[in-house]
């Protein structure tokens, strides 16, 4: 058995290495896995050596990984760029070498939207040929607006460079590649950052992150993933677009304070930014069932318990609010009707969302002073100085008339 292991795990190492790398595409963007990206729509231009890069839409919170060249050796011109100031020709390991060069970013408009813009050298991407990359990730945006973000990648030379030869060097460099201090080559960017639109009866996927834009005076259903929720509602003709996306993902602080105490199973329904849903009515949310039938454990869906999140962060019990049914609504689950989406929990078990009131102090009760039906005197502090002077007074004069009575 060992040997026949042995033998399998030796093949699959030589299989490995036999595979030869994808060609790459110098026009595509990619995603961290080494195929074209879906976070990128289709008007886009991925074109490094030309100078510029443009993509319309990009998903927000995205990464994108841009070829800078369709290999290390890959050779860039000036031919047809007018990108590369004095530079005739540089190669692509040439560019990207720290010591000959420093890289630097110039975000213009829409700076906020870019997280970062990195150079990923030497870098095979899934299966593909090893070669650099321009990896740029944008942050989040979780509204229904386009927004633009311009600006450029600029490669600087920091020293001198004669052709045929390494920097400072005799070393050939086995390329023509010639430049002076301070030459530049330069790439601009522009990217148009938006979510995904959906329409009535569109049925996008748990986690993506799409705006909903609702059929005006008319009734419009929305369901989520594999009939995780669903939203329906009727507008009017003023219906305005609305982020929607639903998160599904375990909330550990909320686990670790109501789930793991009571050994309860937790399902999460966060709909992002709590939009308000512009419906002439209120809207009917349903929450579906997040188990499947073969699962190991299914509890009793009328049984279960529904809490809301507060804008404290607090657990509110919310189940009375909703009502359970397997076809009156367009998925089985769980109803509301309701004018606003929220952050909702599914739990097997009761929580307990008591809430902790902070302790306070009572004042100590003090002992009030009684005259025995004589005044109270003065006790100013002015008045009390003055009886101690005085009673110093008394005092000294007292121990000098005995002083004076033991001399006499």
């Amino acid at each position: 058995m060992k040997k026949v292991l042995s033998l399998v795990l030796a093949l699959a190492c030589v299989l490995s290495l036999s595979v030869a790398a994808f060609a790459l595409d110098i026009n595509t963007i990619y995603n961290s896995d080494g195929e074209v990206s879906e976070d990128v729509g289709t008007g886009y231009k991925a074109d490094f050596k030309g100078g510029e890069i443009k993509a319309d839409p990009v998903i927000p919170k995205s990464t994108i990984y841009v070829p800078m060249g369709a290999d290390m050796d890959d050779l860039l011109s000036t031919e047809g760029a007018g990108k590369l100031g004095d530079i005739e020709e540089v190669r692509l390991k040439e560019l990207v070498d720290t010591d000959l060069f420093k890289f630097s970013v110039d975000k213009d408009e829409g700076a906020k939207l870019i997280e970062s813009i990195k150079v990923k050298d030497d870098y095979r991407l899934g299966g593909n040929a090893r070669t650099a990359y321009l990896v740029i990730s944008f942050k989040d945006v979780t509204d229904t607006d386009e927004h633009k973000a311009t600006g450029t990648i600029e490669f600087k030379a920091k020293k001198n460079k004669d052709s045929g030869f390494e920097a400072g060097s005799t070393t050939k460099t086995g390329s023509a590649s010639t430049w002076s201090k301070d030459d530049k080559f330069t790439v601009d960017y522009t990217f148009w950052v938006s979510n995904d639109p959906v329409k009535n009866d569109d049925n996008p996927g748990v986690g993506d992150r799409v705006y909903f834009d609702p059929d005006k005076n008319d009734t419009n259903v929305l369901v989520w993933g594999d009939d995780r929720a669903a939203l329906k509602f009727e507008s009017d003709d003023d219906a305005k677009k609305f982020y929607a996306r639903l998160s599904t993902s375990n909330m550990s602080d909320i686990y670790a304070e109501y789930g793991d105490p009571v050994d309860a199973d937790l399902w999460f329904y966060d709909f992002v930014g709590h939009p308000t849903v512009p419906a002439t009515s209120k809207a009917t949310l349903t929450l579906g069932i997040p188990w499947d039938d073969d699962d190991d454990y299914t509890p009793d869906p009328e049984n279960c318990f529904i809490y809301e999140v507060d804008a404290d962060g607090y657990l509110v019990d919310v189940t009375s609010k909703f009502s359970y049914s397997e076809d009156d609504q367009e998925i089985p689950g769980w109803s509301i009707r309701t004018r606003q989406l929220g952050t909702y929990i599914v739990s097997d078990t009761e929580l307990d969302v008591t809430v902790d009131e902070p302790e306070t102090s009572e004042p100590a009760d003090v002992e009030t002073p009684t005259n025995n039906g004589k005044d109270i005197p003065n006790t100013g502090s002015s008045d009390m100085v003055n009886v101690a002077l005085v009673a110093a007074v008394v005092s000294l004069a007292a121990a000098g008339a005995v002083a004076f009575r033991k001399v006499k």
